[in-house]
């Protein structure tokens, strides 16, 4: 067998030698045919310059011997200023005719004219000494005339005359002694060279001759060549085929066989029963195991009986019925480690349609996973208290709201906001209030029997998200429970600290049947607590209450708030710290109220998303800010870039992307200028209108930040489905940034995020140098907080423009 493949091979190479060697000769032959004809017409063409040549010295030597010739004078034979300075160039006859003489150049040159006009060779007289300017030589003449000097016979060369091929030839052209009557001033003797002529002919009609027979003869050769690979190929081609074929597979074999040794991922090869016999390199270094350990056995010796039966049970259905299966296992390595692996799993079928082999690839994904279980870490648990965060919150609460309606149950959602807290921070130190709050988060962890979720909402709010129950008469206990948790003591390097809380309780379904209503319940009531002097629990009360009245009061007064211009604006620059130049403006919102005092928005938003008010609000906010930068465009020469904080519902509202676009329509803003901070919450209440409405602004020009990134729901998905520029790191984070490497850990994490998905990252709240110093190195250098400016009313922002 070996030597049959052997002679096949050779056949083929053998058919390949003798095309190649019949294809030369041909080519070869068609190379030398072409080469002659070239040089045949240029031959040709000589041989016309030539004659043309010999025929002019032929009658110039006839018409010097007889010493020229006259004519008679009339309008078209005018006697020659060039030979005024021979006595005897005009006669006249006994009849009284004028005749004048012509000398033999000058009838030549005439003749030449002539000749050129009726044949299209060009042909003239000139030389270095000449009575007629016209005989004055040009370039090439002049090079010719330098070479017949040395000693030349002749002078040709193909030369390009007005863009077309010539084929020039000059003759010398010596004295006479007729010339002498003429050309005596010349002091050239007889026999020396008194000029030359040359001639020019015309190589397009020789070339069309050659083309033409070039042409017949690639037609001949070619139907030679044809004839003769067609017999060639006629006589191999079985033979030929079958090498073919074989070197074919080799070639392919030796390709899937280094493709499979060098393939990054685990290749394992079985038969129709499970048995190996193959495995790669690379499934050797993922497992452990040597080839020789392997072959022969079943994947069963991997095996690490962690996943589950169902698994195996849909992988071999799959694969049994021809298709492909893939899923994640958890393997065994030969040292007993145990790692997640991804595994694609695809049978071999005969042409009968039977399965003979299994090709399982295997890749090893436990990096991966380690990298998930920390993001979800990240995504669901708060990184200096390991309680649930703002995110697992929220999902807890979505579920817990399907369960009690469900089983028609109870339950309590408590707000809890440490009172002076800040007090801590400011005099002891962020790293103090760090240890306070995982203090408490420990105690409040404690009483976990009573089956509370616990939450950490960021800074010092917490929540807690009681069982199910069928009343609530246990509640009060557990606020008790929890308050003594707050006001014991904390001991924290030598000092004794004393915490209160405002706690605010909302109850399902009275104060709400959605996340929405009861988070909001909640936290009016821990804010009627805050203001009937802290320290205090209270059940929220939608009527009665004072800080139920103080809400009225609020919306009743922000109704009046715009008509009455009691709402103003202050502009916070954001600056970019590597390059130390300035990037735009978040515009604020600001409240001075005759009745209520100075407010900041944090007192009137959530009021105003209650009612239809944020929607005028916020359209009021937006008109305000365009107008106002247009005006300050003229003053420092150029439209500053501004975000704008939009409100959840005012972003959901139908009439939001018309009445921004009137905005930017009618106050002539450049809508590439605006950007929209919009927070998580925005997009997730319903994405695809979140997306639409998204891009049609964009395509406006508009762009989008997302505001305080990474305390609201799970972001991550957000990135890659919403047109987003900008992320902002909540101040949150900033605060402990210095003491907390949590915090930096997590503000990492976001700027390495938002660089994978070339998006921008500002930091929210950044107060001192050292912060800014941390964020520097931790990639991101833009920043916003009272570092660089406190926000600024319109005087002070002309004023921070002209400095």
């Amino acid at each position: 067998m070996p030597q049959f493949k052997t002679t096949f091979s050779f056949v083929s190479r053998y058919l390949k030698v003798v095309i190649v060697v019949f294809t030369l000769l041909i080519a070869l032959s068609l190379a030398w045919n072409i080469s002659n004809t070239r040089q045949e017409t240029t031959r040709l063409a000589e041989l016309e310059a030539n004659t043309n040549l010999n025929k002019d010295r032929a009658f110039r030597l006839w018409a010097t011997r007889h010493g020229g010739a006259y004519f008679k004078v009339d309008k078209d034979t005018q006697p020659s200023i060039f030979l005024s300075h021979i006595s005897d160039r005009d006669v006249k006859t006994d009849s009284g005719k004028v005749l004048t003489l012509y000398n033999p150049a000058t009838m030549l040159r005439d003749i030449m004219h002539d000749y050129s006009k009726l044949y299209g060779v060009k042909t003239r007289i000139t030389a270095e000494l000449y009575l007629n300017p016209e005989n004055a030589p040009d370039v090439w003449e002049a090079q010719a005339l330098k070479k017949l000097k040395a000693g030349a016979k002749t002078v040709k060369e193909i030369t390009s005359i007005n863009g077309k091929p010539y084929l020039r030839v000059m003759h010398p052209m010596p004295m006479e002694q007729g010339c002498l009557k003429c050309h005596a001033w010349t002091k050239i003797p007889v026999g020396g060279l008194h000029g030359a002529t040359d001639v020019a002919i015309d190589l397009d009609k020789y070339t069309s001759i050659a083309n033409d027979r070039i042409l017949k003869l690639i037609l001949t050769h070619s139907i030679i060549w044809l004839i003769g690979i067609g017999i060639t190929l006629f006589l191999g081609r079985r033979l030929r085929d079958k090498d073919a074929i074989l070197q074919t597979n080799k070639t392919q074999l030796s390709i899937l066989s280094e493709a499979l040794e060098q393939s990054g991922n685990g290749v394992m090869i079985t038969d129709a029963e499970g048995i190996i016999q193959y495995i790669n390199k690379a499934f050797e270094k993922i497992n452990g195991f040597k080839s020789a350990e392997l072959i022969g056995m079943t994947p069963r010796k991997m095996k690490s009986h962690l996943n589950p039966i169902s698994l195996y049970e849909n992988m071999w259905s799959t694969i049994s019925k021809g298709e492909t299966w893939r899923g994640e296992f958890k393997n065994r390595k030969k040292n007993g480690t145990v790692y997640w692996c991804y595994e694609t799993i695809s049978p071999i079928v005969d042409e009968e349609g039977k399965v003979t082999h299994y090709v399982g690839i295997v890749e090893d994904i436990e990096a991966r996973k380690i990298a998930e279980t920390h993001i979800k870490q990240l995504a669901k648990f708060d990184t200096l208290t390991n309680l649930p965060n703002r995110n697992f919150f929220h999902e807890k609460l979505n579920v817990q709201l399907l369960e009690a309606a469900e089983q028609t149950k109870l339950f309590s959602l408590i707000y809890i906001d440490l009172d002076r807290f800040k007090m801590v921070n400011d005099s002891l130190g962020h790293s103090v209030g760090d240890i306070l709050l995982s203090m408490l988060s420990e105690r409040l962890m404690d009483i976990k029997e009573k089956n509370l979720f616990i939450s950490r909402l960021g800074g010092d709010e917490f929540s807690i998200i009681t069982p199910l129950s069928d009343s609530i008469t246990s509640i009060e206990d557990d606020i008790r429970t929890i308050q003594q948790c707050i006001n014991e003591p904390f001991f924290i390097l030598e000092n004794d600290i004393f915490m209160t809380a405002s706690i605010g309780i909302a109850v399902y379904p009275k104060d709400g049947t959605d996340a929405e209503t009861l988070i909001k319940s909640a936290d009016m009531a821990m804010y009627g607590a805050k203001i009937h002097g802290k320290n205090k629990h209270l059940f929220f009360e939608p009527i009665h209450g004072d800080f139920a009245s103080e809400t009225m009061l609020i919306e009743n007064g922000l109704r009046k708030a715009i008509a009455n211009d009691e709402l103003f604006l202050v502009y916070q620059p954001k600056w970019d710290t590597h390059s130390n130049q300035f990037l735009g403006l978040e515009v604020l919102v600001r409240w001075q109220s005759p009745t209520l005092g100075f407010m900041n928005p944090g007192r009137f938003i959530s009021i105003a998303e209650e009612t239809d008010l944020i929607i005028v609000l916020g359209e009021w906010i937006l008109r305000q800010a365009l107008i106002k930068m247009v005006d300050i465009s003229h003053v420092i020469g150029f439209v500053p870039k501004i975000s704008v904080n939009v409100s959840p519902i005012q972003f959901r509202h139908d009439g939001f992307n018309t009445m921004v676009k009137q905005a930017l329509d009618e106050t002539n803003f450049p809508p590439q200028m605006l950007e929209l901070e919009i927070t998580e919450g925005a997009l997730v209440h319903d994405p695809d209108m979140a997306i639409d409405k998204m891009n049609r602004l964009c395509k406006y020009g508009v762009t989008f930040s997302i505001d305080d990134f990474g305390t609201g729901y799970s972001s991550m998905s957000y990135l890659k489905k919403f047109p987003v520029s900008t992320l902002k790191i909540d101040k949150s984070f900033v605060d402990d940034i210095i003491d907390d490497p949590h915090d930096r850990a997590i503000i990492q994490a976001i700027i390495t995020l938002a660089d994978s998905f070339e998006i921008n990252t500002i930091a929210e709240g950044a107060e001192t140098q050292e912060q800014v110093a941390i964020l520097q190195t931790l990639g991101c250098y833009a920043i916003q907080g009272y570092w660089h400016s406190r926000p600024l009313e319109y005087p002070a922002l002309l004023d921070y423009f002209k400095n």
